[in-house]
């Protein structure tokens, strides 16, 4: 290895610039050497040279020669805190810290190169970052959208009762720093129990909309036809769907963006988007890890353009008017349902059934059967002051 750097250095003699101190280049060549072997051999290690997208590094922030030897001092202290921090975390989130920031690797490459579920890859990840956070007391709410936004897709699963352990314990420790996808939470615990769905051997169908959050949760149940035929393939297939397979595939508007898909059991299912036509877009299953006869398909989806809306009155201060639609295009029992602040009063339902108070939220609701040409509708009004 000595052998090797040497050699590099040698080569790369000519472009070297005398603006530093020649052995800090030479020690560059040989941490990069270093970095590069110790990840082709599948060594953890953790790289103080690594470069982010505008070319800074570890190394280069401690060895700036802007820092006054006061800051050095500092910057010292810190990087090696930090790199001791890491040292000390179990050897799973140790290893999770050093394939996504120091080899940036992302969470489908670490799920492969570790041979474990993307979803464990996640939650171990965030405990190892929460860990870090605690010790070194760090608040960064900047980041909690983004953190938010990983953890809607578990929400409506949990709230059910049918969530998988790793994700389990990744939304509860979520919900204990966030009030708002707490709300989210116990309002789903409060709505689901009074939802009503069609006999077992019907299809039956529910959206449930947060306007303000641009989140929606959808649930479709249906009998898998020759599912006894479709359970011992997948079971040839390893769960791996193959590309000429379109069985159980659904479509949705360009308005949505389908986010996570969820079977009876919470496990989540592979989808490929792929654009249909112009305003519509198909998924199509890649992977099933189980298949049931009376099929449970938990749908998450960013709204970009709601179809569900609240809109402030123009006329009238304090006056809201809320709209809902869709068209399942199928026989079905379909329900909507739509969140409305919990300070909301006066609820008035121009189309729909009522109104249900879950505590954080309450939810205007209409609940009936279609056929595969209706639409179903909700409207309503509410006063606010906001």
């Amino acid at each position: 290895m000595l052998q090797e750097i040497m050699l590099k250095a040698y080569k790369a003699y000519d472009d070297y610039i005398e603006n530093g101190t020649f052995k800090s280049w030479l020690l560059r060549i040989a941490s990069n050497y270093l970095n590069n072997y110790y990840s082709r051999n599948s060594v953890e290690c953790l790289s103080l040279d690594y470069e982010d997208e505008e070319f800074n590094s570890l190394y280069g922030y401690l060895s700036s020669e802007e820092l006054s030897p006061e800051e050095k001092l500092i910057h010292d202290e810190l990087i090696s805190n930090v790199m001791l921090q890491i040292s000390k975390l179990p050897k799973k989130q140790r290893q999770m810290i050093t394939y996504r920031y120091f080899y940036d690797m992302s969470i489908e490459e670490i799920s492969t190169k570790m041979n474990i579920p993307k979803g464990t890859v996640k939650s171990t990840t965030y405990y190892a970052i929460e860990t870090l956070r605690k010790h070194f007391n760090v608040d960064l709410k900047g980041e909690k959208d983004m953190e938010c936004k990983e953890i809607y897709k578990y929400l409506f699963i949990y709230a059910n009762g049918t969530i998988q352990p790793d994700h389990k314990k990744l939304v509860e420790e979520h919900i204990k720093t966030c009030p708002k996808c707490n709300d989210i939470v116990v309002a789903l615990q409060k709505l689901i129990p009074t939802m009503v769905f069609a006999l077992e051997d019907e299809m039956t169908y529910f959206c449930v909309s947060f306007p303000e959050l641009q989140l929606a949760y959808t649930g479709i149940r249906y009998e898998v036809e020759n599912f006894e035929q479709c359970k011992k393939a997948i079971e040839e297939w390893k769960g791996h769907i193959p590309d000429e397979e379109n069985n159980m595939s659904s479509g949705f508007t360009k308005n949505c963006q389908l986010i996570a898909r969820f079977d009876n059991e919470g496990n989540e299912i592979k989808m490929k988007i792929y654009q249909e036509t112009e305003t519509h877009y198909r998924a199509k299953p890649i992977f099933y890890k189980k298949i049931f006869k009376y099929m449970w398909n938990y749908d998450v989806y960013e709204n970009k353009v709601a179809s569900s809306d609240i809109r402030k009155s123009k006329e009238a201060p304090n006056l809201y008017y809320g709209s809902y639609n869709n068209n399942l295009g199928a026989n079905a029992k379909s329900a909507l349902y739509q969140a409305i602040p919990k300070e909301a009063e006066n609820i008035r339902i121009k189309r729909g059934n009522g109104v249900i108070d879950c505590d954080t939220y309450k939810f205007a609701y209409v609940v009936r059967y279609v056929t595969e040409e209706e639409n179903i509708r909700l409207e309503f009004s509410f006063l606010l002051d906001k």
